[in-house]
């Protein structure tokens, strides 16, 4: 990622930082409570949703720290998922990284770093049979830190640990973590140690570390929330007025983010993209991803973490995407999981999954032709294939039968305002909405309940639905259901085909009559059959080739395909050339009559 890129989704600097100033006080008096010993609490903790700003406040927090001698330590989690333990490791080694002043104190301690003694994972650990896993290894992790604290103490200085992320060893559900750090947390405060933690953690992961309530009941809690109108609109009109008069600001406080948002939005303008494209989160140009790499994102999104199995991933990816999104810094893959090197992107994949999905635009899209039909105003073609589009991508199957309700309305809607060819299409989308989650028979009774709405109003449009609604009752065999459509059918195309004159359509009449015939012979009524023939026959004058045409047509059934006889031809006239009796397709009297 590049580097004007990669700091959209960066936490913000301490200097650049805006907002949650009661919380930054908060802070303050609790580390004075601490040092006058008016409270025995050793943790922090930041607690709240993805992108409202809790790695932002972790920064801003640790540059608050004014102490001469105290000392602040950061960590940045990438936990390896084969050794976990690692953490408690590097958290205890860095210690060794501390002003010379504290070397000798070190040394006397051993030669050793002060986490080396710990065991990894798969290290057999022996524990007496009055103590558990998780009191020994919280044992071993204190060994020798007494000296450590008696040199802090004596010099009256605070260590200070900022953890971000703390949640991460959650995703990959290694359950021995959470006693452990609960556990430390608990007796750092029991012993009254000069060392504080401060962490951040979402919300909803935060009562998996209520280890026995080790931690809640030892942590002060500071939780971050959605900055106010007020405040984002302060913010805005210091940095970037234009944004408020895109409706950014509506956006950031119905979205219930912070101030996230807003940075984001300053990105979009110093990249010259367009506020609309912020708006719709196009993360592709911002970022500029290929079509295969935004799907990598996209897919990740769908997940409720911000940690992935990569064996799914890869189901739906390549692995080659994955590797160059690692390499560009906005992914990191262990042997077993990959993540989003920040969780701020992760806020802004699941934001446009959530208002700009398929299913979520499409219902947008279904409001806003309802709302004009109610104008009275026709929706145009590019909306109803807008529509169509949207349809096809839709994964979710209790999906479909909304968005079925939905069209269904829309579609009654058209019919009633007499805007046919609208209300066809979309009966024709909702067909297909069914024939996805092969509910087929579902399929057959939506174009049936349509095409009665059509009836007699738009006869064309009632025929064609009523055919489609029989071959949908046909393919799972509900052979009464599909009787009664194809004698609903037959009886539109015939009403059809007599309303017109002959004079101007004559190929649209015959047509139309074959479609009556086809629904009387597909439905085994040979009687109305040959009703419908001998009127089709009287109809023509005895020298049209319509007149011939019906004359040579018989009843019978082959592969579903209606019987034509051949009419003999004496020797001494030529034998008709074969296009002249051509069939007549219904694509072919659409075009004739300009449907």
């Amino acid at each position: 990622m590049s580097n004007d890129r990669s700091i959209l989704f960066q936490p913000c600097k301490p200097d650049d930082f805006y907002g949650l100033r009661d919380k930054i006080n908060d802070f303050s008096s609790f580390i004075d409570q601490r040092k006058k010993i008016e409270i025995s609490i050793n943790s922090v903790i930041i607690v709240g949703d993805e992108g409202t700003g809790k790695s932002s406040l972790l920064h801003k927090l640790s540059s608050t720290i004014t102490g001469r001698k105290d000392i602040v330590q950061t960590f940045d989690l990438l936990p390896e998922e084969e050794n976990l333990f690692q953490f408690f490791k590097d958290w205890k080694n860095s210690i060794d990284e501390l002003s010379p002043e504290w070397r000798s104190v070190l040394e006397k301690v051993g030669k050793k770093k002060l986490g080396d003694s710990l065991p990894a994972l798969n290290e057999q650990i022996k524990v007496p049979a009055e103590q558990t896993y998780t009191s020994k290894y919280v044992e071993l992790f204190f060994e020798n830190l007494d000296k450590v604290n008696q040199k802090l103490q004596e010099t009256e200085t605070m260590l200070y640990f900022f953890i971000d992320n703390i949640q991460l060893f959650k995703f990959i559900d290694f359950k021995e973590f959470y006693p452990i750090y609960s556990s430390i947390i608990r007796k750092l405060a029991q012993l009254e140690y000069n060392i504080i933690v401060v962490t951040t953690i979402n919300e909803q992961f935060l009562f998996d570390f209520d280890y026995e309530k080790y931690l809640t009941d030892n942590s002060l809690l500071i939780k971050v929330e959605a900055l106010s109108v007020s405040d984002a609109e302060i913010f805005l009109r210091r940095r970037a007025p234009e944004l408020i008069n895109k409706g950014v600001l509506d956006l950031v406080s119905n979205s219930q983010r912070s101030f996230f948002d807003l940075s984001l939005g300053l990105g979009f303008i110093q990249s010259n993209l367009r506020i609309e494209e912020f708006v719709e989160r196009n993360l592709s140009k911002l970022l500029n991803l290929t079509e295969e790499e935004d799907a990598v994102l996209a897919e990740m999104s769908s997940y409720n973490e911000n940690l992935y199995p990569i064996e799914q991933l890869t189901a739906y990816v390549s692995q080659d995407a994955i590797n160059r999104l690692a390499k560009r810094e906005i992914l990191w893959i262990g042997s077993k999981y990959a993540r989003l090197l920040q969780e701020s992107l992760l806020t802004t994949l699941k934001f446009r999954m959530r208002l700009f999905s398929p299913l979520t635009t499409l219902m947008v899209q279904l409001d806003t032709i309802t709302a004009e039909l109610e104008n009275n105003i026709s929706p145009s073609s590019k909306s109803i294939e807008l529509v169509e589009k949207l349809a096809l991508r839709i994964r979710d199957r209790l999906a479909y039968f909304a968005v079925a309700a939905k069209i269904q309305n829309v579609t009654s809607s058209c019919i009633s305002k007499k805007m046919f060819q609208p209300a066809y299409d979309f009966a024709l989308i909702n067909a297909q909405q069914f024939e996805q989650i092969d509910e087929l028979e579902q399929a057959g009774s939506f174009c049936e309940s349509i095409a009665r709405e059509f009836e007699e109003i738009e006869l064309y449009f009632a025929a064609r639905l009523y055919v489609k609604s029989a071959l949908y009752y046909d393919s799972v065999e509900e052979d009464l259901k599909a009787k009664r459509s194809y004698a609903r059918a037959a009886d539109q195309f015939e009403k059809l085909a007599f309303s017109l004159s002959i004079e101007k359509s004559e190929y649209a009449v015959r047509g139309y009559i074959k479609w009556s015939l086809d629904c009387y012979r597909n439905m085994g009524d040979k009687e109305n059959f040959e009703r419908i023939r001998k009127k089709a026959i009287d109809l023509y004058d005895q020298d049209s080739i319509h007149h011939g045409y019906f004359k040579t047509t018989k009843y019978g059934r082959e592969e579903g395909i209606l019987l034509q006889a051949e009419e003999p031809v004496p020797e001494s006239e030529p034998e008709p050339e074969p296009e002249i009796a051509e069939e007549i397709s219904i694509e072919k009297i659409e075009e004739e009559l300009d449907f």
